[in-house]
C-alpha cells in the first residue's frame, strides 16, 4: 500500500533549499485535496445513509398530512319471527368518513415538516464533517511523509558522520570509542526512520477510512503544503457565521419548532373531528328501498387531553433548553478554539523564524570541528540529532497550527458534542 511512499523516501530529498517549508512546497506527483474530497463524495456509504434519512423524513411528512381512509359498512338482516322484512332479508350498505374538522392532519404535517428540515440540516452537518475528516487525514499523511523524510535526512547525515569518524579512526587520530558511539547513533536513527515509515502506513490507512471505498483512486503522496499558514478570521465574524448557518444549531431550532407544533396537535386531538356516514338499504319491507345518513361526534368527557398537552408542553421546554444550551456551548467552544489556533500559529511562525538556517549551520560546523579535532564523536552525533529534532519540531508546530485552524472550521461549520 505504501510502496509509492517508501520509494519516494528512499530516493532522498530533492537538491533544493533544505528548510522544511521549502522542501514541503516542491511540486510532486500525487493527488490533491480536491481529488480526495471528490472520491469521498462519490463513494462514501454514509452519503447513501443521509439520502435515505432525507427520503424517510419526506415520506413521513406526506403520511402525516393524510386523512383516515373511508370505511365501507355492509349489514345484512333476516327476519326470523314476526318480521316485515322482505323474504330475501334486508341489506344496508354505507360509506363512513372521518372528517378532521380541527385540522389535526395539517398540524401533524407541520411537525413533520420541521423534522424534515432538521434531518436535512443533520445531513448537511454529516457531509461537512466527512469532508473535514478527509482534510485532516490528508494533512496527517502529508505530515507523516515529511517526518519520514526528516528521519531519512538525519540518517544520511549520521552515515556521513560515521564515514568521517571511520576515516579518522583508521588514520589513528581518533579513538575506537568514537566509531562505536557514532555507530550506535546510526542504529538509533535507522530505527527511528523505520518507525516513521510505519507512521506513513498508519496515516494512509486513516485516509482510506476517511475517503471510503474509492480511496484506491488516490496514488502517490498528497499535494498539500503542511507549512502553509492558516488564516483565522476574527472571532466576531466566525461567531456570526456559526450562529447563522451551523447545521446542528439550525436542526435544534427546527426540533424546537416541531415540539411547539406538537402542543397544537395535542390540543386539537382532544376533539379530533366528526364521523359522517351515508348509507342505502333494501328489503326493510317488501320492495322497500331506503337512503340515510349518520353522524358520529366524540364527546371529550373522559379524555380531555389530561397529560398529553402537558407532556407536549414539557417536551417543547426541553427542546428549547437543548437549543439554547447548544448555542452557549458553541460560542464557548469557538472562543477556545479560536484562541488555540491563534497561539499555535504564532508558535509555529516564531519557531521557524528562530531556527531558520541555524540547524544546517550547526551540522556543518560540527563536522568541520570534528575533523579538526575540536569536537568528540558524541558532539558530532548530537549535531545531527539536533538538526533532526529542530526540523521535526518545525513540522509538529506547523501541523498543530493547521489542525487548530481545521478545528475552528469544524466548530463553525459542523459542531458536534459540546
Amino acid at each position: 500500500m505504501i510502496a509509492w511512499a517508501l520509494a519516494l523516501l528512499l530516493a532522498g530529498p530533492p537538491a533544493i533549499d533544505g528548510s522544511p517549508r521549502a522542501a514541503a512546497s516542491v511540486a510532486e506527483p500525487g493527488f490533491s485535496l480536491d481529488q480526495a474530497l471528490a472520491a469521498m463524495r462519490e463513494g462514501h456509504p454514509l452519503r447513501d445513509f443521509a439520502a435515505a434519512r432525507a427520503d424517510s423524513a419526506a415520506a413521513t411528512r406526506v403520511a402525516a398530512r393524510l386523512w383516515d381512509n373511508p370505511v365501507v359498512n355492509v349489514d345484512y338482516f333476516l327476519g326470523v319471527r314476526s318480521t316485515s322484512y322482505d323474504r330475501a332479508g334486508a341489506l344496508v350498505a354505507g360509506v363512513a368518513q372521518w372528517l378532521p374538522v380541527t385540522a389535526v392532519p395539517r398540524a401533524r404535517g407541520q411537525v413533520a415538516s420541521h423534522e424534515e428540515r432538521a434531518v436535512a440540516r443533520d445531513n448537511q452537518g454529516l457531509l461537512r464533517a466527512l469532508e473535514l475528516e478527509v482534510e485532516r487525514a490528508v494533512l496527517g499523511l502529508a505530515g507523516a511523509l515529511r517526518a519520514a523524510e526528516i528521519h531519512h535526512d538525519a540518517l544520511a547525515d549520521l552515515q556521513e558522520s560515521e564515514r568521517i569518524v571511520g576515516a579518522r579512526v583508521a588514520g589513528g587520530v581518533a579513538p575506537k570509542y568514537d566509531a562505536t558511539r557514532i555507530g550506535l547513533a546510526v542504529a538509533a536513527a535507522e530505527a527511528a526512520f523505520r518507525g516513521a515509515e510505519a507512521d506513513v502506513s498508519e496515516a494512509r490507512g486513516q485516509l482510506d477510512v476517511a475517503v471510503g471505498p474509492l480511496a484506491e483512486r488516490l496514488h502517490g503522496p498528497p499535494r498539500v503544503d503542511v507549512f502553509a499558514g492558516a488564516e483565522v478570521p476574527p472571532l466576531a465574524t466566525l461567531q456570526a457565521r456559526m450562529l447563522e448557518g451551523r447545521p446542528d444549531l439550525a436542526a435544534a431550532g427546527e426540533r424546537f419548532e416541531a415540539a411547539r407544533a406538537s402542543v397544537r396537535v395535542a390540543r386539537r386531538e382532544v376533539f379530533p373531528g366528526i364521523g359522517l356516514r351515508v348509507a342505502a338499504g333494501f328489503g326493510q319491507g317488501p320492495g322497500q328501498v331506503d337512503v340515510g345518513a349518520g353522524l358520529t361526534v366524540p364527546l371529550p368527557i373522559l379524555s380531555r387531553g389530561q397529560g398529553f398537552i402537558d407532556r407536549a408542553r414539557a417536551e417543547a421546554r426541553a427542546a428549547d433548553s437543548v437549543a439554547r444550551a447548544l448555542v452557549v456551548a458553541a460560542e464557548q467552544r469557538l472562543h477556545a478554539a479560536h484562541e488555540v489556533a491563534r497561539q499555535r500559529n504564532d508558535a509555529s511562525l516564531r519557531h521557524v523564524a528562530m531556527s531558520r538556517d541555524a540547524a544546517e549551520a550547526l551540522l556543518h560546523q560540527a563536522q568541520a570541528n570534528y575533523q579538526n579535532g575540536r569536537l568528540s564523536a558524541f558532539e558530532l552525533a548530537d549535531a545531527s540529532l539536533s538538526v533532526r529534532e529542530m526540523h521535526l519540531r518545525d513540522l509538529e508546530l506547523a501541523l498543530a497550527a493547521r489542525l487548530a485552524e481545521l478545528e475552528v472550521r469544524r466548530v463553525v461549520e459542523v459542531g458536534g458534542p459540546e
